[in-house]
């Protein structure tokens, strides 16, 4: 069975194989030589650092183009990339960060697990090494945004926070939509509150006839953030207050009940790939027009980039809609996957080259950006985002999106309590419970989680 067959398999729309090949000769190279990021010639001095990706686009292929570029500057340190689905790579970084494996030397991460890793003594500082580099320190302050960064550090920048990682990637859930099919349709643009986009994928399901919208609902973490999005566009959110003397689940509410209530209606005109699509495959059934419509989801480079998909010039992008109401907000969660080095690693030096690189700008190479971007990178430098925003449209839709966008929470029990959750939406959307008993599951799981972990002390 061939690498193309065994991707399809597994459900992907495309292959990883083509996948690598259109993302440029290093790529190819890359999978097709087996000696790409291991010369067997290299100088008895020259270091090896293994770097740990989710497969595919802003991970992966973006480290994989990238490289010789930095392999060109730096001859005497070797990379090697071993990748893997995100839905499968996150957990088990998780698992390797616990067993305290010394394997990887950088981790592409979702910073969704740094507090947790923080809390398990498993990151190298980074503050000490940009400290000893005050031109690139400088340079990434002024031109990343400093809630971004804050995703990665120990506490707020405001308050004293150190950086345990750096993000070349910035993300943010968004709304995409085929343009070539709302013209059609006589549809103006995205939908602003939820209400909108219920009508709309009414409208491209011709009430249910035909489905063709999607978001990510595959069970556990995925559906979780599904129904956290519409939790807190009504105004609701997953405690009473997040730190001392709170932490008291506030699910089983009003506003609960409307995100089920929203979800149900829009689960009628989504295609059944919803029910198990973590990002790549939703990302599958946008590039190949199984889906037309997400008001909300991760997306990607791709989804503007002809090599991947044929629906390049009319994939849009948009802000996430809100709920209707006066406590109605834009509240989409913002994502980002940056470069963390393990406590763990025993080449911490050459990694921290590998990361600085990684998050290079103009200032530091002219020609970075533009390779960046071709390797379906999607940059957390505002420069870079706005330079390139005529190449990759979408990323307009992220520059007004992160500001409103909500991090996910800064506590180590966060993946646990969105699996929680997810399996609980996954019961009602699947029929298997009601919203009354999923929300008072999730308030009883959620409270007995943080009873556990010992928030409610004195």
């Amino acid at each position: 069975m061939t690498d193309d067959m065994k991707d399809k398999i597994m459900g992907y729309g495309f292959s990883r194989r083509s996948l690598l090949k259109a993302a440029g000769g290093a790529a190819t190279v890359a999978l097709t030589t087996p000696t790409f990021l291991r010369s067997t010639a290299m100088a008895a001095d020259t270091t090896t650092i293994v770097s740990w990706a989710s497969a595919g686009q802003r991970w992966e292929l973006t480290q994989k183009g990238i490289y010789p570029m930095f392999q060109k500057k730096f001859p005497d340190i070797q990379l090697q990339v071993t990748a893997e689905p995100i839905a499968d790579m996150l957990p088990k970084t998780a698992i390797a960060m616990s067993s305290k494996s010394d394997r990887y030397d950088v981790i592409q991460e979702d910073y969704a697990y740094v507090p947790q890793f923080l809390e398990q003594k498993a990151l190298e500082p980074i503050q000490p090494y940009l400290d000893k580099d005050p031109a690139f320190k400088a340079d990434i302050l002024a031109d990343i945004p400093e809630n971004v960064l804050d995703l990665y550090r120990d506490k707020p920048a405001a308050q004293g926070g150190i950086l345990y990682g750096l993000p070349p990637d910035s993300n943010a859930q968004l709304q995409y939509y085929r343009a070539d099919v709302f013209e059609k349709a006589g549809i103006k643009g995205p939908a602003e509150t939820w209400e909108d986009a219920i009508e709309i994928a009414k409208e491209l399901s011709e009430g249910g006839k035909k489905n063709v919208v999607g978001t990510t609902l595959k069970r556990g973490f995925w559906a979780g953030t599904a129904f956290i999005v519409l939790l807190r566009s009504y105004g609701g959110d997953w405690f009473d207050k997040m730190g001392p003397g709170g932490w008291h689940p506030t699910l089983d509410s009003d506003e609960g009940r409307k995100a089920f209530e929203v979800l149900l209606q829009l689960v009628k005109y989504c295609d059944p790939t919803t029910l198990n699509a973590a990002d790549d495959e939703a990302n599958s059934a946008m590039l190949n027009g199984t889906w037309l419509y997400s008001p909300a989801v991760w997306g990607g480079s791709s989804m503007n980039d002809p090599k991947f998909t044929k629906y390049s010039d009319v994939w849009k992008a948009g802000v996430v809609p809100k709920g209707d109401g006066p406590k109605g907000r834009h509240s989409p969660h913002m994502g980002g996957h940056g470069l963390i080095i393990p406590a763990f690693s025993k080449h911490k030096d050459a990694a921290w080259e590998w990361v600085k690189f990684c998050n290079s700008g103009d200032l530091q190479d002219p020609a970075f950006g533009e390779l960046f971007v071709n390797s379906t990178g999607q940059p957390a430098r505002l420069s870079l985002l706005k330079k390139y925003s005529n190449v990759r449209p979408y990323y307009s839709a992220l520059m007004d999106t992160l500001p409103v966008a909500v991090r996910y929470m800064a506590i180590p029990e966060t993946p646990a309590l969105y699996e929680l959750v997810g399996t609980e939406v996954s019961a009602v959307v699947t029929g298997a419970k009601t919203t009354d008993q999923a929300l008072k599951a999730m308030q009883s799981q959620v409270t007995r989680l943080m009873t556990k972990s010992g928030y409610y002390k004195g």
